[in-house]
């Protein structure tokens, strides 16, 4: 069962505030269901390495200003500190949000399962990452 708390919803609130901005992205390596499942996996094991300045790379101007490596990094740790170690992924559902689509990543941390929503854009850039429950 996965309960709501007040450090979860900081996160929650901390995860959309630091990827809102639409990362830049080949648009056609995220242009397909496969690309874009691909694409938010990938992501997900940089910030999982500790690669926050590769992993900020991928950012447009405008998110670079906003999510620098060193925040990244800050919100990766919370995350750890919350759910336990990193361990790996264990897959990804594709689905839609509004009319946008959406890739959750099942990451295993050593306390708890939880859901990474990486969220596209219609030009297949991500424009937001989000802790959600998954069962």
């Amino acid at each position: 069962m996965f309960r709501t708390t007040r450090k979860l919803n900081a996160l929650r609130s901390a995860c959309a505030l630091a990827l809102l901005a639409p990362l830049a992205l080949t648009g056609a390596r995220a242009a397909t269901p496969a690309g874009r499942r691909t694409e938010a996996t990938a992501f997900i094991h940089q910030l999982a390495a500790g690669q926050f300045p590769q992993a900020q790379t991928h950012f447009n101007a405008t998110m670079r200003a906003h999510a620098t490596p060193a925040k990244l990094q800050k919100l990766w740790q919370f995350m750890e500190k919350r759910f336990g170690p990193y361990a790996k992924t264990l897959g990804s559902d594709q689905m839609s949000f509004k009319g946008h689509p959406m890739v959750i990543v099942h990451t295993m941390f050593k306390k708890q399962t939880v859901g990474l929503a990486v969220f596209f854009n219609h030009a297949h850039q991500i424009s937001g990452l989000r802790v959600v429950p998954i069962q």
